[in-house]
């Protein structure tokens, strides 16, 4: 398996947000994690990328143990993570933020290949090309949502992780946030993919996991749990 998680719980002081999660997938593929508000999904991906202490379990990525490995050497071994309200330097342009995104690999790969990587994000998102001078905290939020993702694919990930991408976006934006997925699993990227927007994840996602206070539910492929009665009702509106 690419990633796999084992008996995983997070504890913030006396209450427990994740209880004895088990979850694996494989590479290559997008992974959905649905739930309410408040269930535990945002403190799974931050697990994985080391910034809440484990309580007890451990985390295997392509083959490795990573549980107790700091973020920076996460991030050198192909794991990005978007987050949930973006967290951009606002108060610096486009360009310095998606630099940024590759600070980790600077000594490793020089400013020349930082500019190529931001080339390629340009490609991506041509109107970020159009605005790399301006302050990120002047751009509209689906131009602040294509640049947190940007900054995460400077890093050059094997595995990207995101963290409620449409929310606050109108809908012909999450239609192209959901395109842009698509388009980076297709150049190989693995997705682990938390969305308000279920129904929408579902669809695209090839396997799923659905977490209730804390524990996993039920799993399966995107498309049985598109069809689950239960599912329909709980997170699909009817």
């Amino acid at each position: 398996m690419f990633v796999e998680i084992k008996n995983l719980t997070v504890a913030y002081g006396g209450i427990i947000a994740l209880r004895d999660i088990n979850l694996a997938f494989e590479e290559k593929s997008i992974v959905s994690i649905i739930g309410a508000n408040g269930a535990g999904k945002s403190t799974l991906l931050n697990s994985i990328m080391n910034l809440v202490p484990i309580t007890t379990g451990e985390i295997f990525y392509d083959g490795r143990k990573i549980s107790g490995l700091n973020s920076h050497d996460l991030i050198k071994l192909g794991i990005s993570l978007v987050p949930e309200g973006r967290m951009l330097f606002t108060h610096l342009t486009v360009r310095d933020n998606l630099h940024l995104g590759a600070y980790t690999f600077l000594r490793e790969i020089g400013r020349k290949e930082i500019r190529k990587r931001a080339e390629k994000v340009y490609e991506l998102f041509p109107i970020l090309k159009e605005r790399k001078e301006q302050i990120a905290g002047t751009l509209s939020g689906g131009q602040q949502q294509m640049l947190a993702i940007g900054r995460a694919l400077m890093a050059s990930p094997k595995l990207l992780m995101l963290d409620e991408p449409s929310m606050g976006l109108a809908p012909m934006l999450v239609k192209d946030i959901f395109n842009v997925i698509k388009h980076l699993n297709s150049q190989s990227i693995s997705i682990l993919l938390i969305e308000q927007n279920a129904r929408a994840a579902l669809k695209m996602s090839h396997y799923a996991f659905v977490i209730d206070t804390g524990r996993i539910v039920n799993e399966g492929k995107g498309s049985r749990l598109l069809c689950d009665e239960k599912i329909k009702k709980a997170y699909l509106g009817g």
